[in-house]
């Protein structure tokens, strides 16, 4: 499927194309899981060679970054499906070619679609373009005439994209550490309880770790390609004469990449600190299980002598004929058992 956006002054206009009904105005095609046909009339359009799916998933810096036939290739991973609660992330290509902008994709991000809606909308309530591709945030003082407003361009829309991009990984974070503080709350409220842990609350408690903790390792590795993108990006608009509002706006992306990979690294420890309490709290609850079944044992142990002196048949034991010999056997096995469990107690064993 190709979507393409054609300006309309400040605003933009978005409609689905075939493959031989691409508009020549259009400043952004949209490529979504394209056919055969689609890629082929993109080449023919733009005079590029479009990159397949198993090139987009190349981990080469050069391969995801790099410059060919007057047009610029960048590849980062962006997630998606977040809202559906199974987050995911998939290789996205940003081609800037002709004054045109191209993304190639095989997956459906929200930020896509949040960006899209903006930008059909009201392109200056999201950024109004500026120059060369400068984008700046809506005016603080009296609106300005639509009239006033230059038209949105390629560049501006990389830039609003990338923007979107980050706010939705921002967000992702957000939620891991919302789930991990969630589980924090139930490990250690776990080890208030004078009841044994059950094996399937850890077992739960385990599985959302590991599922914070990988999702944790996929946002890192989306932010680093996030990370290597923004300077290739820099340059690119530099070959462009970008304006200073450009500059300032990827400046900002490229300070926001790096606090939130500091999260990250925030974020990855505290998974590891939940892990290894986790683990701890099992090994506790393990260890008491097995104090209970020593203790019980040794407990034992003195009933199961005098039972067994008294399973022996010898002619000469004086309580085989005494009338109370049972009893007295049956008060001295509970005897000897209730002494080591007084004498645990005393020493705090129990």
């Amino acid at each position: 499927m190709i979507e393409a956006y054609e300006p309309e002054g400040v605003r933009a206009r978005r409609r689905k194309v075939a493959p031989g009904d691409i508009p020549e105005t259009a400043i952004w095609l949209d490529l979504l899981d394209p056919s055969v046909e689609e890629v082929a009339a993109i080449e023919a359009l733009c005079g590029i060679d479009v990159p397949t799916r198993e090139e987009m998933r190349e981990i080469e810096v050069s391969s995801r970054l790099y410059s060919e036939d007057g047009a610029d290739f960048m590849t980062a991973a962006v997630v998606y499906g977040l809202d559906s609660g199974k987050p995911s992330f998939a290789p996205v290509t940003f081609i800037l070619v002709h004054g045109r902008l191209i993304t190639l994709r095989y997956s459906e991000p929200k930020s896509f679609a949040i960006f899209s809606a903006k930008l059909c909308r009201d392109t200056a309530s999201v950024a109004r373009a500026n120059g060369n591709g400068g984008v700046t945030p809506p005016p603080l003082g009296p609106a300005i005439n639509a009239s006033e407003e230059r038209p949105t361009n390629a560049q501006a829309i990389l830039i609003g994209l990338l923007e979107t991009v980050i706010d939705r990984v921002a967000d992702l974070l957000e939620a891991i550490s919302a789930d991990l503080d969630r589980i924090g709350d139930d490990v250690f409220n776990s080890s208030k309880q004078k009841r044994p842990t059950e094996t399937d609350d850890f077992k739960s408690l385990l599985r959302r770790i590991g599922a914070a903790g990988d999702l944790t390792s996929r946002v890192r590795e989306s932010l680093a390609t996030i990370d290597r993108l923004l300077p290739f990006m820099q340059l690119v608009l530099d070959r462009r004469k970008p304006t200073k509002d450009a500059k300032l706006r990827v400046k900002a992306m490229i300070r926001d990449v790096h606090s939130l990979n500091d999260f990250v690294s925030f974020l990855s420890n505290k998974t590891t600190f939940l892990l290894d309490t986790t683990v701890g709290m099992i090994s506790i609850e393990q260890n008491a299980i097995i104090k209970i079944f020593s203790v019980a044992a040794v407990a034992f142990l003195p009933p199961t002598l005098i039972a067994s002196i008294y399973g022996m048949n010898f002619k000469d034991m004086p309580e085989l004929n005494w009338a109370y010999g049972y009893p007295y056997a049956l008060v001295l096995m509970v005897f000897s058992a209730i002494v080591p469990l007084i004498f645990f107690r005393y020493k705090h064993w129990l």
